[in-house]
């Protein structure tokens, strides 16, 4: 029988090297106990939540710091859908320190009173010994917005006691549709005391079960023929509707489960985000424990028996782009579980957009890297190396010749060391790889020597035997024997399952899938070296596009060179310009304009 596959749920562990997105969103603080500490809304998570690792004078700030752990993040599609997040999932999980977190003053809370016959609501930042409260408020226009709402389809008094009590008729608040008017009587007590259980309700999320009772209300009025009242609330129900219309994060589903799947080489993500009284409540990303390849519509299977079979849902609603058997759905109703799935349509695309990011991005930004260590300890073995603290790898990018960039990427058994990362910019511009990877690696030994840092283990090349080669040759030159060589390049189509390793000393040939413990270190490191050569080389490039050909003509400065580039979109429409056309410009002159065409000409 097939063993079950394992998806392991892992949360971010938050320190430096955290790499994070610009987006708007949600971030929420765990500590090691993988208890929530603080939730927290940002326009740009990735400014947002790495203010946390700088120490600062605040004590509280500090205290919340110290105890944070592990991360997780919500992305928005707007920044005021995250407050409205944010408010959302303060109000169900009340994080501790969203109460403590603050700054002289408390946030205001809402308050219904309870031991009255018509009770009021009201603003408090004072906890109040009778009735309900809701709250704390981090945002008060997002409080201001939640009371308007209140007022205008329930109809809760929010004036005092004394006034409440010497009304002789109905105040402004009653004309504008705002309160019921329950001083003058012109609302019963039973149906006043309805409609604040509803407010509260409301306060509560639990929009469904609002919205049902006021169609059951409408439609019993219109039955019997009270339009009126029918009216009232038909207008009640448009207003909520109108409200969860306004924001994205509102879906009009009460409880649904919207799941993703991303991949790379090496990892897939599945993403859940968990929908619960119409809001997004979480977001959880699984990592299935497997070196197995799956279609998506497999991962999701499993996934479904993994996740819900042992799950106290008895109706599991899902949102997907994947499908699964008949037979499983078949299987989880002989345990009186109903599996639905929701169609995509035009309402609700926005919520598989939604998990689609997440399982994105948190592929992109994984942290774990248990992994390496096991295959830093099989690739010493292969090698026969008595040792293996650091992996340097090194890549070379350009085009044609110009602007070649070198990259020089550090791992050690933990992952990537992104600080020691670096780039060299290759002196000589030729269109021969094998010469400019030996000035990266001389250029690096001379780095080391100089800083009084030790050498790697090994140094790992992109290339076949030519390349190995000249490294050898390079460091034999410096007199280097303690760095072990390796280099790995493609093989048939240029796929991955085709590489070939190369050794240096003895040296052999291999399969790379041969080494299937190392094969994905290996490959892993070849990526991320050509990434980064890759950003570095087109960084270069960019700035060469503007400067090269005209840095030649005098009298031409920056800021004329970044406007002739602009304005004729690049050097091909500059080079081919008249000169009444380049007149155009702003600070070209008839004699400036000759002086540019025959430069570049």
């Amino acid at each position: 029988m097939e063993s079950q596959l394992k998806f392991t749920n892992k949360k971010e562990i938050f320190n430096k090297k955290i790499e994070l997105p610009e987006d708007s969103g949600i971030y929420q603080f765990y500590d090691e106990y993988e208890k929530l500490l603080y939730v927290g809304k940002a326009k740009n998570l990735k400014n947002r939540v790495s203010s946390y690792l700088n120490k600062g004078a605040n004590k509280k700030a500090s205290l919340l710091r110290n105890q944070i752990r592990y991360l997780e993040l919500i992305i928005t599609k707007t920044e005021s859908d995250a407050l409205i997040l944010e408010q959302s999932l303060i109000r169900k999980k009340k994080p501790p320190f969203n109460v403590q977190f603050r700054d002289d003053k408390s946030y205001p809370m809402i308050h219904i009173s309870s031991n009255k016959e018509f009770p009021e609501i009201y603003v408090s930042r004072k906890k109040q010994k009778e009735g309900v409260s809701f709250g704390p408020y981090a945002n008060v226009n997002a409080m201001r917005k939640n009371i308007e709402i209140i007022q205008k389809v329930f109809q809760i008094r929010n004036c005092k006691d004394v006034n409440f009590r010497n009304r002789s008729r109905p105040c402004i608040e009653y004309q504008i549709g705002k309160c019921s008017a329950p001083c003058v009587g012109l609302i019963s007590e039973k149906e006043y005391k309805e409609n604040v259980e509803e407010a509260k309700n409301f306060l509560d999320g639990k929009n469904k079960s609002i919205l049902e009772s006021f169609y059951k209300k409408m439609d019993g009025y219109s039955n019997r023929q009270d339009y009126e009242r029918a009216k009232l609330y038909r207008d009640k129900i448009n207003a909520i509707r109108d409200t969860q219309k306004n924001q994205s994060i509102l879906t009009l589903y009460e409880d649904i489960d919207v799941i993703a799947i991303s991949s790379d080489s090496f990892s897939t993500c599945l993403s859940l985000v968990q929908i619960r009284d119409g809001w997004i409540s979480a977001t959880k990303n699984f990592f299935p424990e497997t070196k197995n390849m799956f279609t998506n519509e497999d991962l999701l299977e499993k996934f479904i028996t993994a996740y819900y079979f042992e799950s106290s849902e008895k109706e599991i609603n899902l949102l997907t782009n994947y499908k699964i058997s008949p037979e499983t759905i078949k299987n989880f109703k002989q345990i009186d579980k109903n599996i639905n799935f929701i169609k995509t349509n035009n309402k609700n695309k926005f919520l598989l957009e939604i998990a689609k990011s997440q399982s994105s991005d948190r592929l992109k930004r994984k942290d774990f890297y248990d992994w390496i260590a096991p295959a830093f300890e099989n690739l010493k073995k292969r090698l026969d190396l008595k040792s293996l603290d650091k992996i340097e790898a090194f890549d070379i990018s350009h085009i044609s010749g110009s602007n070649v960039t070198a990259s020089c990427i550090v791992f050690s058994d933990k992952g990537p060391e992104k600080k020691e990362y670096r780039s060299m910019n290759i002196k000589s511009d030729k269109n021969d790889d094998c010469l400019a990877l030996a000035e990266a690696i001389s250029r690096r030994i001379s780095s080391l020597k100089k800083r009084s840092l030790p050498f790697p283990s090994l140094f790992l090349i992109d290339g076949g035997k030519g390349q190995l080669n000249k490294v050898r040759k390079e460091l034999e030159n410096k007199n280097i024997k303690t760095i072990k060589l390796i280099s790995i390049s493609k093989g048939e189509n240029r796929k991955e399952k085709y590489d070939k390793l190369h050794i240096d000393f003895p040296k052999k040939e291999i399969e790379l899938e041969e080494w299937k413990d190392i094969s994905r270190l290996i490959q892993f490191m070849r990526n991320e070296s050509h990434r980064f050569a890759l950003t570095k080389h087109k960084a270069r490039r960019s700035k060469t596009l503007i400067s090269s050909d005209l840095d030649k003509i005098p009298l031409i400065g920056e800021n004329l060179k970044k406007e002739l580039i602009r304005h004729f979109g690049g050097m091909k429409r500059l080079k081919d310009a008249e000169i009444n056309d380049l007149k155009k410009v702003e600070g070209v002159g008839t004699k400036k304009a000759i002086l540019i065409q025959k430069h570049l000409n």
